[in-house]
């Protein structure tokens, strides 16, 4: 058995609204709420949280009329995220199209296309490369979303 405390990242937020059937609205705020980020140390919690809005959706154990009553406005509570989950989905959005942008942009390169046909190939693949991660992961992102611990 692993311990949860050392291959989960842990944060804390604040509840800051309800969304019907999904679960319940956390602010993720970084200064706020994060030591190590507020330390100049960082969490990874941007991944999951896009910086416009620093707000994730949690879905609870409990059915969704408690929600109001467990989690009230302003409670804190705390979620959790495993650390292999945040690495794989790293490699994924930023290494995977990267990597084959390089191989189809070389391949192209040693085949004999000029440099900017090269280019061409490298930023295209990259570009096409993040727009199928986009829509090939749409719907299939549970793996990678934040459990609610308390």
């Amino acid at each position: 058995m692993t311990d949860s405390c050392c291959s989960d990242v842990l944060r804390t937020g604040t509840v800051v609204g309800y969304v019907p059937r999904q679960g319940i609205t956390v602010d993720v705020s970084v200064l706020a709420n994060c030591e190590q980020c507020a330390k100049g140390g960082g969490c990874g919690m941007g991944l999951m949280a896009r910086r416009q809005q620093q707000q994730l959706v949690l879905k609870p154990s409990c059915p969704p009329e408690q929600y109001e009553q467990r989690y009230p406005l302003g409670a804190s509570v705390t979620f959790s995220v495993p650390k292999t989950d945040l690495t794989a989905v790293a490699l994924l959005v930023y290494t995977l199209p990267l990597l084959v942008a390089l191989i189809l942009s070389g391949s192209a390169a040693w085949a004999g296309a000029s440099e900017w046909q090269s280019a061409a190939i490298f930023f295209g693949a990259l570009i096409s490369g993040t727009v199928a991660l986009k829509y090939g992961l749409n719907g299939r992102t549970e793996r990678f979303r934040p459990r609610l611990v308390s």
